[in-house]
């Protein structure tokens, strides 16, 4: 989790990195059909690296949909706020986001899938 210089934690939930045997991407539609990478999730938002290209980025405070994807064709939509971006040279951006809608079914899913993720990170074992 992310601390400030005096160590404090300032987020109010733990966020989980997303290993690489799970397959998650996400969409913006808004900014085409292309993948991007999911960096780390929690119960309140998301960490993504999205690919930017030209004026195709996301700014801070603005709210977008988003298609968090399970697999190939199975997806859950979700509305997001930028609370960060970053942008890189590679044309590269990371961004910080939190969930609207909330009280949704596609949010309640994915609340699931976060518990989900917890219990395979404690208990599931991974073949080499």
């Amino acid at each position: 989790m992310s601390q400030n210089k005096g160590g404090i934690e300032r987020r109010r939930v733990k966020r989980r990195d997303i290993m690489d045997q799970f397959s998650f991407y996400i969409c913006i539609p808004k900014l085409g059909f292309t993948r991007h990478q999911v960096s780390d999730i929690s119960e309140l938002g998301i960490g993504i690296r999205v690919e930017t290209l030209g004026e195709f980025r996301l700014h801070q405070n603005e709210t977008c949909d988003l298609q968090f994807y399970l697999n190939q064709s199975l997806y859950l939509s979700l509305k997001i706020q930028v609370v960060r971006s970053v942008d890189h040279p590679e044309a590269i951006q990371e961004v910080g986001a939190i969930f609207l809608e909330t009280e949704t079914k596609a949010h309640q899913t994915f609340l699931t899938l976060v518990n989900l993720v917890d219990q395979l990170s404690e208990t599931a074992q991974v073949r080499i």
